[in-house]
């Protein structure tokens, strides 16, 4: 009996206690699993423990949904695969595949169920015909991914609304189905088709499996998420749990010719930071407090700057943006310690200068007096201030943190 409670967990009213012999067989028997990571020793934890085993049981009977609880301290094999960095930390496993988002809400019965079962609802939103479909060709311009099937109840249809709710909050779906898809699927030879919609080269298909979730997921998350995401005082929490640096637009709102233009640069030379940076906006308006971290203000807006969690470094101008290669420089000096030499006095000859924009000399007199001010420009270290986004990480009023210095 004891070898069983070990092999298989202890199954609390609706919450199962997991542990790494019964973590998989949860995983693959349900395909949403929400995990309380807790420590016996965190208040919060303790705290939380109740009110999570009665939403447990509250949701025992929805088809489809377990909430687990996972002891930090006796099965810390479980937690480190989920990279918990604070405890408690609730995140959903959605078909055997990790949620983005983790739950940050309310810490109640009512709170935790209502959430849980929004994202058991279908997130995917039905296109009644071409019509329907060309309104939403004008008046959406962000990608978003539409499917055609031959009904809600076909297997295709199941594997797309799964991964739509895997990655909900990330990207749009799309869907015609029945008499609405009939005339496509028959032009598609008979077979369901997926379509990213709005993308730079036009629509692109998915040749992927179509019964196959993750693959679809990931085709999805290469292909619709955002190079540039929109950071707000709501989300800044979870991404600055990502703990990469942020490489920052700050922006007027009504200004969005500027966001395409730093979006267009970042495709074109930092597609491949993308895992060591996280390229980000803001409303200059509403993120007023680290400009003038920076010394600016919103009058100076377009700005960029990168935020290290540690400290701020300005991007010089803003118009260098349209220089080749200026934005990679800028991120390649970060990761190169270059930005962080210079806050500690390093002084570098070779830029020096190159962004004064200084019109040539109109004599001698004028010569000396511009080989002055570049003089002095380099012997003069940067400053750069302190880090302000890093105050937007998991509060220690509601989280025991671990590793803190890390975020």
């Amino acid at each position: 009996m004891i070898v069983l409670l070990v092999l298989f967990g202890v199954v609390t009213g609706g919450m199962i206690n997991l542990n790494s012999g019964n973590l998989d067989q949860t995983l693959k028997d349900n395909p949403l699993v929400m995990i309380n990571f807790s420590a016996g020793w965190c208040r919060y934890s303790q705290a939380l423990k109740p009110i999570y085993e009665k939403a447990a049981d509250a949701l025992q009977n929805v088809q489809g949904v377990k909430l687990a609880y996972a002891d930090c301290v006796a099965h810390n094999d479980i937690c480190s695969k989920y990279r918990v960095s604070k405890y408690p930390t609730m995140k959903f496993i959605r078909s055997g595949e990790l949620m983005k988002s983790e739950y940050r809400g309310q810490r109640s019965v009512e709170a935790i169920t209502q959430h849980v079962n929004k994202l058991m609802e279908d997130p995917v939103k039905q296109l009644h015909g071409d019509e329907e479909l060309r309104q939403l060709k004008s008046e959406t311009k962000a990608k978003y991914v539409l499917g055609y099937f031959a009904s809600k109840s076909s297997y295709g249809y199941e594997v797309f609304k799964s991964s739509a709710q895997t990655m909900l909050g990330q990207c749009h779906f799309y869907a015609m189905t029945d008499e609405d898809a009939k005339a496509k699927i028959a032009s598609f030879g008979g077979q369901e088709r997926v379509f990213l919609v709005n993308d730079v080269d036009g629509d692109k298909q998915y040749e992927g499996s179509a019964t196959d979730q993750v693959q679809l997921s990931a085709w999805v998350k290469d292909n619709c998420v955002p190079l540039v995401r929109e950071i707000t005082f709501e989300n800044g929490e979870e991404l600055t749990e990502e703990g990469l640096p942020f490489v920052i637009l700050f922006h007027d709102p009504e200004d969005q010719e500027s966001v395409k233009q730093f979006t267009q640069k970042v495709a074109e030379q930092c597609q491949d930071q993308r895992s060591g940076v996280n390229f980000l906006h803001a409303d200059g308006l509403k993120f007023a407090h680290p400009l003038s971290h920076l010394g600016k203000t919103t009058k100076d807006l377009p700005v960029i700057a990168i935020d290290s969690f540690k400290h701020m470094y300005l991007f010089p101008k803003y118009e260098n943006l349209k220089r080749p290669g200026r934005l990679r420089r800028f991120v390649d000096d970060l990761h190169s310690g270059r930005l962080h030499r210079e806050f500690h006095g390093e002084v570098f000859k070779d830029r020096v200068g190159e962004d004064d924009d200084l019109p040539p000399p109109k004599d001698a007199k004028e010569a000396k007096e511009q080989a002055k001010l570049k003089r002095e420009k380099r012997e003069a270290a940067t400053n750069p201030p302190e880090s302000v986004f890093k105050k937007l990480e998991p509060n220690k009023n509601r989280y025991s943190l671990l590793n803190k210095d890390e975020l």
